[in-house]
Formats: structure tokens, sequence, C-alpha cells
């Protein structure tokens, strides 16, 4: 099983101290743990513009929450089958964060040193938003898209004219439980396979969705990782049916244009779940027993991890995040994914024939990550060798004096400096030199 206590570190939550609990209120954040009031800088908190959901193949209502701004060739109240997202949550639209393009001549002081960026300037407006990359997000086990690796996803999005799409996984945040119809048994994720064709299907949705954007890239971050990574032979599999940017719809007129499909950048990887550290799991008589039980009992928690989402949750008043110990069926799902699954395909060479034709792969892990050995990240990324002959490249950087839950630390500037950096070089938009 994985390991018996968390391992994610508890920061100092500046929010909490505030006593906020919306969202849309002015926040502080610092570039470290602690709270000083000459390290704290004012920010704006990012909220949703809108979402997106849709039913997917197995029934399952998957929720999709969009930062950026607004998309005017879509119906972003829609699902796939017609329910608005107001019905189908129980509530209204989010309202708009802004629509604007962060500028990194525009500090309040003049100077470009800070390393925190406020959210979308307004009165600013782009052109041409419509074609704005997309950045798609896959979160962890028990998360949301209210953490504060979204919201420093979001933050920086805005900076660098990137849309943000955030799936929240079957089970967690405002999605049903797998099949659909239920959302009694948070958390509980049986079955990989299933959430793998989910964020398939996540990825065609939001290229469906945002068909004037001129690229995406996927990332996710360790359960959301491992999941991409063996969703990305499908995905590039429907686009080479369809192709890469452009596709003939049979609707269309003799004459018109044909309709644009965004490119497909790459993947990235924030501390993938390719394995656990040994010394984290209980002794093999207790996986023994825990894994029968988690036939029997699946949305149990019973010898399990246990979540403390309040060292994450972003607003810290948010109830999407799961807390306490993990479902049973949850735990053994991971522990035969780390433990089995990816071993055996790095072995057997599988690994490379997931991520033939990629464009551009790249991996990130933390130097002190206390879940995920550095090594077996390693062996992973040496066997994912048959990118696309043309371009295809991959980079594997260590972050120093990362954690396992690096994306959640606020003011951490190091993992969302080579982000971008990577994402605007695929899109375009720099050259490096």
């Amino acid at each position: 099983m994985p390991p018996i206590s968390s391992h994610k570190r508890k920061p100092t939550d500046p929010l909490s101290a505030l006593g906020a609990n919306d969202p849309s209120l002015l926040a502080f954040a610092c570039r470290g743990d602690g709270v000083d009031d000459s390290e704290q800088t004012m920010l704006r908190l990012v909220v949703a513009s809108s979402r997106i959901p849709f039913r997917a193949t197995d029934g399952t209502f998957l929720n999709v929450e969009c930062f950026g701004p607004k998309y005017h060739q879509q119906d972003q109240q829609k699902t796939e089958n017609g329910t608005s997202s107001s019905q189908f949550f129980g509530g209204s639209e989010i309202s708009s964060a802004g629509n604007e393009c962060a500028n990194d001549d525009d500090h309040d002081d003049g100077s470009k040193k800070s390393n925190i960026r406020r959210s979308y300037h307004h009165g600013r407006s782009m052109q041409n938003v419509d074609e704005w990359p997309i950045l798609l997000y896959v979160h962890g086990v028990c998360e949301s898209a209210e953490t504060w690796g979204v919201q420093t996803l979001a933050q920086n999005c805005a900076k660098h004219c990137w849309r943000l799409v955030v799936l929240e996984l079957a089970g967690h945040g405002l999605s049903s439980d797998v099949g659909g119809g239920s959302f009694s048994r948070r958390a509980t994720c049986p079955n990989f396979e299933s959430l793998v064709q989910h964020v398939v299907e996540f990825t065609i949705h939001a290229k469906n969705k945002f068909h004037r954007s001129q690229g995406i890239a996927l990332c996710g971050v360790s359960l959301g990782g491992a999941l991409i990574a063996y969703s990305v032979k499908d995905i590039l599999s429907i686009y080479s049916r369809n192709g890469a940017n452009t596709s003939k719809d049979p609707k269309q007129k003799e004459g018109e244009k044909q309709q644009h499909h965004p490119k497909f950048y790459g993947i990235v990887l924030l501390a993938p779940s390719f394995g656990v550290h040994p010394q984290a799991l209980p002794p093999s008589p207790v996986i023994a027993v825990l894994k029968t039980l988690s036939c029997l009992l699946p949305s149990h928690g019973i010898l399990t991890p246990i979540e403390h989402s309040e060292e994450y949750s972003c607003p810290p008043s948010s109830a999407r995040n799961f807390s306490g110990r993990w479902p049973l069926s949850t735990a053994n799902m991971l522990l035969d994914v780390t433990s089995n699954t990816i071993p055996i395909d790095v072995l057997s060479n599988r690994v490379n024939g997931l991520m033939a034709g990629l464009a551009s792969l790249l991996v990130m892990i933390g130097d002190r990550d206390e879940v995920v050995p550095f090594d077996s990240v390693q062996r992973w990324f040496d066997a994912a060798t048959n990118l696309r002959e043309d371009t295809g490249e991959k980079k594997l950087i260590k972050i120093k004096n990362g954690r396992h839950g690096f994306i959640h630390d606020r003011g951490s500037v190091v993992f969302v400096d080579r982000l971008f950096q990577w994402l605007n070089t695929h899109a375009g938009q720099v050259k490096l030199g």
C-alpha cells in the first residue's frame, strides 16, 4: 500500500490568517512558507471563467474548469448532452476573472523584479484570445481545481497568455463518481484504465471546444502525470486519424475553409507516480489483507494514507478536496500501478511504445520527493526513447529542495520558470538562446 501517513508538508497559510474564504477576495501570497510583512505581495486569486463539463463514454460526469479570457466561438454553458453546467452542478456559472493578458513591463513599481504575478490585468485586452495556446491540467489523488498548484498555474498562464483548462477526475471536485449519477464515493478510483480513458476524452473534448487555439499541451501531477503518460498513445492516434492541424468537417460546404485543430505540443509530468519508496509501504501481510478489503469495502479508509487537503486547498474553505484516509480501492489502485504496472512496462519496453510519435516530453521531480523515488522516474524516462523522429525531444529536471507536492509551494518559481520556458518554446512564442 502507499504510505500510511501523509507526506505532504504543511506550509503556513496566509489566507487562513486573514480569514479569507472567498476566491474573489484579495489575498496575500509570499515567496516562502513563512508570512512576513516585508515578503507579502498583494495578489488577486484567479477564479475560473467558465466550466465545460461533459459526460464520458462510461457515463461519468466530468467537471472541467477554464481559466482565461472568454472564448467567443463556443457555448461554454452546455455539456455534451445539452445539459447546462448550472443545472448539472446545481449552481450558477462562475464569474470571469478577467480577459486580459499580463505583461512583464506592468509591475506596480515599474520594475521586472517580482517573481509573483498578479492575475489578469484589466483594461488591456489582447487580440485573438481565441488562438491562445492551452495548458490542459490533470491533478493528483484527492485534489481538485481548487488548490494552490492550480492557482500558480493560472497566475502564470495569465502572464504568458496561455489558457488553463483543468479536469477534475472522477470522484473528485465537482465530478461524479465513476459511472455517473452518484457523488457519495469521494476520491474512490478503483480502475486506472477508466481514468486514463477519461483523460483521453478530456483532451479531445477541450481540443474540439477550443478548436481555434494554436495548440495544446498536457500537464499532470503525481497520479495525473501517470494518467497522462498512459493516455498519450490514444491521443496521438486520434490526432493522426483526424489530422494534427486540420480536418474536413462532413457538414462543410464546398469551397469553405477547413476547420483548424490545435497542434499537440507534448506532455509535462510533475512528480509523476512512477514508483513508491519501499519504506513507505506497510508489511506484506498487511498489504494482502488490505487488498482483499478493497474489494469488499472500496470506499472505506482503513490503514490507508491520511490526506490533509487543508495544506493545499485554495481558497482554504474549499470543500472540493478530499480529506481523511484514502479509500481502500484508490490506495490499492495506486499501489498496483506504482509497484507492478509501471515497473513491468519499463522492463518490457512498453513505455517506448506509449511515447511513440510524441513531439516533446518534460519531466520534473523534486530531489527531496518523499513518495516517488527519483530512480523510478529516471528508469521510466530512460525507457521513453521512441519520440517523434523529426522534432522529438525530452528533458528530465530535478527540482532543488523539491518535495512531492512542490507544485503547491507558494512562491516557488523554479519549476514555473522551467515549465513556461518549455511551453513558450514549443508554442513558438520565444526562442531559447
